[in-house]
């Protein structure tokens, strides 16, 4: 007997994307491989709800003042708050890394800082063998607040900050850092507009140049929404201005957002995941800078052309959009389906293409996990079970099987690093074969 009487279940969980990349052959220390395999975990168990057949185009007024004017160059800077800043960590301190961002072999950029902590910011200079504290001077207290940042080449960036724990409903000084000289120096921007809002919770800091940048952070979940406010700078990151709100926007406020990728000042792209809430993959792309923004339809997998449809059981999202220049891109679609007369679910993932700019896209299936590639070609299948590709996705081999999770970044199709860990333990590793063999390295800040 046919048993429908299940529910979504809907949990928004944001991942971080953290990534690693390249490691010199003479400072790694082989560490083996586990052949234990990767056990993925199910999501909730979707409801029949139908996707909605058009998006409102006309929002409704906003009750919330919006920054709709840049300040001239005028504007006095900001002064921060009494009370204590994020202090750099001292000479010998053993590292943990969120994120990694390498620009090549010998330098690169980290998020991370002591166990348990993501609250400061470190560059390298000679392969992630020693580290340079470049946090910069954040108001706050030590564990309180954790980090995003945007890392546009090897001296320029941005971070702000955001509370750890739902315990800290803002940050005391709520701005954009940016530096130009490698972290060396900070300057903040005019402080972000938060009028109506209770909380704000894990950001995404994104930039399409060095002048084009936004910022979407979380302030709500709940009744199948992820309510999100995104910012926008058109100076470099001087001044926000405030596109979009709970309060103004009911276009994206519903689903889980998993990923913000902007190809120029205007044209962008919103990932997400509706957890079986609807039906089909959650994307959505804007023209006009993030004002407003259209659902993408985008075609069942080929080998499951009932997988989107409404009435199939079956959890769908979108994950790890790639652009690698205005036409070409990849992206990840992850599904879980239920079958109705068993309670053990399945899991499908298709990598999806396109040639022209997302006008139209082609699927087929990849082993699991996060997809990570380095050029059209050359990529990953990401998870304790990692898998190579050099055709684009057509073949798949796999490369090892570790015992360890982790975050991972490549720079070439051989050089990679990885920052990992388990329940108790945390290390950097990396590779120089394409993730056949890994090694450890003891991150330290440098004297």
């Amino acid at each position: 007997m046919h048993i429908k009487t299940r529910f979504a279940v809907v949990v928004w969980l944001l991942a971080l994307h953290l990534v690693a990349c390249g490691v010199p052959p003479a400072t790694l220390e082989q560490v083996s491989p586990s052949d234990t395999p990767v056990k993925l975990p199910a999501t909730a168990i979707p409801s029949h709800t139908p996707p909605p057949t058009e998006l409102p185009t006309n929002p409704p007024p906003t009750t919330v003042p919006v920054a709709t004017e840049i300040p001239t160059e005028t504007v006095a800077p900001p002064v921060p708050p009494p009370g204590p800043t994020l202090e750099r960590l001292p000479a010998g301190q053993e590292l943990v890394f969120t994120r990694l961002y390498m620009i090549d072999q010998l330098s690169g950029w980290a998020t991370g800082g002591v166990a348990g902590s993501n609250d400061h910011l470190f560059t390298t200079s000679n392969g992630g063998s020693t580290w340079r504290d470049i946090t910069p001077p954040q108001p706050g207290e030590p564990g309180t607040l954790a980090v995003a940042a945007f890392f546009q080449d090897d001296s320029t960036a941005w971070a702000t900050y955001y509370g750890e724990s739902m315990d800290i409903l803002f940050p005391s000084w709520p701005v954009v850092w940016r530096t130009t000289d490698a972290g060396s120096t900070w300057q903040p921007s005019q402080p972000l507009d938060l009028t109506g809002l209770e909380f704000t919770y894990q950001t995404e800091l994104v930039f399409a140049d060095f002048q084009h940048g936004w910022l979407l952070t979380h302030v709500g979940a709940g009744m199948s929404h992820d309510y999100v406010t995104i910012y926008q700078t058109t100076d470099g990151g001087f001044t926000w201005a405030r596109l979009l709100d709970p309060y103004n926007d009911v276009q994206i406020q519903g689903c889980s957002k998993t990923g913000l990728t902007f190809l120029d000042s205007q044209v962008g792209w919103l990932t997400g995941d509706c957890n079986g809430v609807m039906a089909g993959a959650f994307l959505n792309r804007t023209t006009d800078g993030g004002t407003t923004w259209s659902y993408i339809d985008l075609p069942a997998p080929a080998d499951q052309p009932t997988l989107f449809d409404v009435d199939t059981w079956a959890a769908c999202g979108t994950y790890d959009l790639h652009f690698f220049d205005a036409q070409t891109a990849l992206l990840g679609v992850r599904c879980t389906q239920y079958a109705q007369d068993s309670s053990d679910p399945t899991h499908s993932y298709y990598l999806y293409t396109t040639q022209d700019g997302g006008v139209t896209w082609s699927s087929k299936p990849y082993p699991a996990g996060t997809l990570l590639f380095v050029d059209p070609l050359n990529g990953w299948a990401l998870s304790r079970d990692i898998y190579r590709t050099a055709d684009g996705g057509l073949t798949w081999t796999l490369a090892n099987t570790v015992h360890w999770d982790a975050r991972f970044n490549f720079i070439t199709p051989q050089v990679g690093w990885a920052a990992s860990y388990t329940e108790t333990e945390y290390a950097l590793v990396g590779t120089t074969d394409g993730g056949a063999h890994w090694a450890m390295l003891e991150p330290r800040v440098a004297p």
